[in-house]
Order: C-alpha cells, then sequence, then structure tokens
C-alpha cells in the first residue's frame, strides 16, 4: 500500500512496447479501458491500387474506412485509416488488430503499419 491508498494495478502487457505505451497512456489520462471507445489505426501504401486492395479487406473484416486518400507526403504514397465505434480496447484487441493490420500490409510492398490512438 502506498502513502495515499492503493497502489494501481499495473496494465497487462500486449506482447508489443509501443502497443503498451499507448495503452499505459489512455489509462494515465483517466481512460477505463473497460468501456468502449472509438479505436483509429493507420496503414501506409506506396501506391493507389495497394491501398484500395487493402481497404477492401479491412471492410470485409468489419472495419469502417474513415479515411483512404494521400499521405502528406511527396513520395505519391497512400493512407487507409480504419476505425472502430464503440469497441473494447485491450490487451487482446490490440493484439488481434495488430496481428490482423500486420498482415494486411505484409503482402504489399513498401507497406507499413503506422500504429494506433483511442478516444479518451
Amino acid at each position: 500500500m502506498g502513502w495515499f491508498g492503493k497502489k494501481k494495478p499495473a496494465l497487462p502487457s500486449s506482447g508489443r512496447a509501443g502497443d503498451d505505451m499507448v495503452m499505459h497512456q489512455l489509462d494515465k489520462h483517466g481512460a477505463d479501458l473497460t468501456e468502449p471507445r472509438h479505436w483509429v489505426h493507420y496503414l501506409y501504401f506506396a501506391d493507389e491500387a495497394a491501398a484500395r486492395e487493402a481497404a477492401t479487406a479491412i471492410s470485409a473484416a468489419g472495419w469502417e474506412l474513415q479515411l483512404m486518400d494521400r499521405a502528406a507526403s511527396e513520395d505519391g504514397s497512400w493512407v487507409v485509416v480504419p476505425e472502430r465505434h464503440d469497441v473494447i480496447v485491450d490487451t487482446d484487441s490490440v493484439r488481434e488488430a495488430r496481428m490482423f493490420f500486420e498482415g494486411i500490409v505484409a503482402v504489399h510492398p513498401q507497406a507499413e503499419y503506422g500504429g494506433w490512438e483511442a478516444s479518451i
């Protein structure tokens, strides 16, 4: 027991330091991780054809597309931003989403999964 009461239990790990960091930031800023929230992911592709193919697969898996457009860069790359509303973001869902999106980018040369964010 700490000076000011019970110590908050540590969050379980998702297995990825970057994902754990985002979850810790949500927790630190008061997000109740047992409550549903808005969840957004970022995927980058070398060209429009790859982005469209990925967007089709992502939509078929039940994700909404917030955006599919040219990225804010000069290299001609494209960004796909899938989202879900009212979803529990916990270590299991984070791990499953990362595996899914990394699988999507793995079949496209020069594609990259850029991570995620969630509402507090």
